[in-house]
């Protein structure tokens, strides 16, 4: 019964990244507002898709709401790459990843880095998944020296 959870988590995740990813192509994603209205948009049925799922709009609406925050830990872990340069795909999944590690506590952050690595193998770059492991990592491992403070 888990696997069907971590499986149902991961599509969540997946299409989080999704909409990120859409509200980026569409500049919706440097206000908050207009990403909030997106996800609204998109929990609602359409003849063209499903629903988003509770924990996809979690996610997107988590990232919304620090949306500023999660782009300044971005920029500073992800050092030779800036925002806007980096792959669309792979920014939608830094922030997902960066929402889940700082602001989701049911998530271990070592989770929220292995889901986003392999949400990188199944839709970025062939070097996605190594960046964004490393820029992550780096995230988790500072929530854990700061915890233990």
């Amino acid at each position: 019964m888990a696997k069907n959870r971590l499986s149902r988590r991961t599509k969540a995740r997946r299409r989080a990244v999704d909409t990120l990813y859409e509200a980026n192509l569409k500049g919706l994603d440097q206000d908050p507002e207009d990403l909030r209205e997106l996800v609204v948009q998109r929990q609602h049925l359409t003849t063209a898709q499903t629903t988003l799922p509770d924990y996809a709009a979690e996610i997107a609406e988590g990232v919304a709401e620090h949306l500023f925050d999660i782009d300044m830990t971005l920029s500073q872990y992800s050092r030779a790459w800036a925002l806007d340069r980096m792959p669309k795909p792979d920014l939608a999944i830094l922030r997902c990843g960066v929402w889940e590690i700082l602001y989701n506590d049911d998530v271990p952050w070592k989770i929220a880095v292995d889901e986003a690595v392999g949400t990188a193998r199944a839709i970025s770059t062939p070097e996605s998944p190594d960046f964004i492991n490393g820029v992550l990592d780096a995230i988790g491992r500072s929530t854990d020296n700061n915890s233990s403070e």
